[in-house]
């Protein structure tokens, strides 16, 4: 099994086709394909073009966003220099996931800024946030599929399956 695929065995060694039909059919047993896996994997990696865009659009207003960094408990240290660490990881890392290059480095990186950014900017703020909820969630939503593409690799449709392959 290559490095950029998901193994998909199971330890049910029960044939598939002598379970229980309706058993099959409610865990959509159908679906256990290593393709459906990378193709689910693409999607989530594409979702991390999100990441890529908000850095732009830091980046389009950077002035501003190294003022509101420097309001920041942390950030007023090195406003300047905390700014560019983010913009440059949202837009590298956005796009690196994005189109799968460099994956595994790219979602450590990225789920290790988006702890920092949960340790040193949220939770000071309080854990929960004005509307109710808890306040780093939009923080987690880039920090689990960090680790989640951490730990499979970015599947079949990507730029690091196309680079490893032999020739």
């Amino acid at each position: 099994m290559s490095t950029s695929t998901v193994a998909t065995d199971r330890t049910d060694t029960t044939p598939a086709g002598s379970r229980n039909p309706l058993v099959r059919f409610l865990t959509l047993d159908f679906m256990n394909k290593p393709e459906l896996v990378d193709a689910g994997l693409l999607v989530l990696r594409l979702f991390m073009l999100l990441l890529f865009f908000h850095g732009y659009a830091k980046a389009t207003g950077y002035s501003g966003f190294v003022g509101m960094m420097s309001e920041a408990p942390v950030g007023s240290i090195a406003p300047a220099l905390f700014g560019f660490m983010v913009v440059a990881g949202q837009l590298l890392l956005g796009f690196g996931l994005a189109v799968g290059l460099m994956t595994r480095i790219c979602a450590f990186l990225m789920a290790l800024m988006f702890l920092f950014i949960i340790v040193l900017f949220n939770i000071p703020g309080g854990w929960i946030g004005e509307h109710g909820g808890i306040a780093f969630e939009s923080s987690l939503y880039y920090f689990v599929p960090g680790i989640v593409l951490f730990l499979t690799g970015p599947g079949r449709y990507s730029l690091d399956h196309i680079l490893s392959r032999k020739k």
